[in-house]
């Protein structure tokens, strides 16, 4: 297998990544190499699947730029081959209950605007930005492919009022 063979990861996909890990929606299932990651709009499930040098998913992003996307990033953190600095915890708070769909939807796929309007809401820009770099830096650094695999997205059926 060639060394890397993906795109990097744009950093407006880390503050996804770590809304997964703050919400608890990773979930790993290693008899099987393979990790669920649950959308944050709560309605679809990806499915990411675990070798030592190739990660495959699912997800938009993965199958179709390319990318490490964020479920990927996510099983990263998870396995700890991308730590998170130890005083980060307390900052995981603001990334929980944050749906992404909707937030990008609004700010009409300016992901950038939507991570500036996340930024804003918290009143940690610095600190964030610091976290998110630092998980940005190791996940580009880390030798891995990736490759969209073609497992049906699960569709979560929407829960009744």
């Amino acid at each position: 297998m060639p060394d890397i063979l993906r795109n990097p990861t744009p950093i407006a996909k880390i503050y996804e990544t770590l809304s997964a890990v703050a919400d608890g929606r990773v979930e790993l299932c290693a008899a099987e190499s393979k990790a669920i990651v649950t959308s944050s709009a709560r309605t679809k499930r990806y499915t990411v699947m675990i070798s030592e040098r190739l990660y495959t998913s699912n997800d938009n992003a993965t199958y179709w730029q390319h990318y490490a996307g964020y479920p990927i990033i996510a099983v990263l953190i998870e396995q700890g081959r991308i730590s998170l600095p130890p005083d980060s915890r307390p900052l995981l708070e603001h990334f929980k209950n944050i749906n992404w769909k909707r937030l990008n939807t609004d700010n009409k796929n300016h992901y950038d605007q939507a991570v500036s309007q996340f930024l804003f809401s918290t009143g940690h820009a610095d600190e964030i930005e610091k976290l998110v770099r630092n998980i940005y830096e190791q996940a580009n650094g880390l030798p891995f492919a990736v490759k969209g695999n073609r497992k049906p997205i699960i569709k979560v059926p929407e829960e009744k009022k």
